[in-house]
């Protein structure tokens, strides 16, 4: 009885983090990327000159279909979004921590006599 409670309990815990929440990442990393790329294909149509097109019905379709399948989503919200949905937070992580691991050495006028 006690393993059946413990299932019950761990099981919308296990879907909500393999699966539930890499398809809201999707969804909004995919829809902010859509929408990136239809303002910059608007602006190189615009311009004049050869226009290819970023994004096409199939390459909407083909993140639909990643978004919704379970391990796929779980793929493209780590490799895929994360990183371009992060890019602030690592930058920032990176300044913050922008320290050598080797010192400069000291000239030779401030090092303390032997």
């Amino acid at each position: 009885m006690r393993d059946w409670i413990f299932h019950y309990w761990a099981n919308p815990w296990i879907a909500l983090l393999l699966y539930w929440l890499p398809l809201g990442v999707c969804a909004v990393g995919y829809v902010v990327r859509t929408w990136r790329n239809v303002r910059k294909d608007l602006k190189s149509r615009d311009a004049g000159g050869a226009y290819y097109p970023t994004d096409t019905i199939g390459t909407l379709i083909g993140r639909g279909v990643v978004s919704v399948i379970p391990v796929a989503n779980l793929c493209a919200a780590a490799f895929d979004l994360a990183p371009e949905l992060l890019d602030r937070f690592f930058k920032w992580v990176g300044r913050v921590f922008d320290q050598p691991l080797v010192p400069k050495r000291k000239p030779v006028s401030e090092r303390a006599p032997k």
